[in-house]
């Protein structure tokens, strides 16, 4: 097969692209980041940030709870959390934007320790992003 020319020469100008864009797909996926919210009463909450967009990251709460929704985007985060055993009741609600300022996300927290009764706590958190 043979290769014009000027076809070489897009050949050789698409790969210097992809070889000078690589760095910068395989940087932002090897850096896997953590977030730490604090929220009222010293309590924290830290989970990872999936490596997939789309993924949900596993969390830790005092109840066994599932990550629904999960957005780490356009310097907002958003995470909703699910009891694990009752799928419609809600655990964790954590809504933040970003501080560039402070370089911290900071927005309101709902959470919901209760038991056999619904216990909602709301306040403010602050987001730190580790990694």
């Amino acid at each position: 097969m043979q290769v014009s020319f000027a076809e070489s020469q897009v050949m050789k100008r698409v790969s210097i692209v992809c070889l000078a864009l690589l760095p910068i797909f395989t940087a932002s996926q090897a850096a896997a980041k953590s977030i730490t919210c604090s929220y009222p009463q010293d309590q924290e909450l830290t989970f990872d940030v999936p490596k997939k967009l789309g993924g949900l990251p596993p969390i830790d709460f005092d109840y066994p709870s599932k990550v629904t929704r999960f957005s780490f985007r356009d310097d907002n985060r958003l995470l909703v959390a699910m009891d694990e055993s009752e799928s419609a009741r809600v655990r964790v609600v954590i809504s933040a934007q970003r501080d560039k300022a402070k370089n911290v996300y900071t927005g309101q927290i709902v959470t919901n320790a209760g038991g056999n009764q619904l216990m909602l706590d709301n306040g403010p958190v602050t987001c730190k992003v580790k990694g």
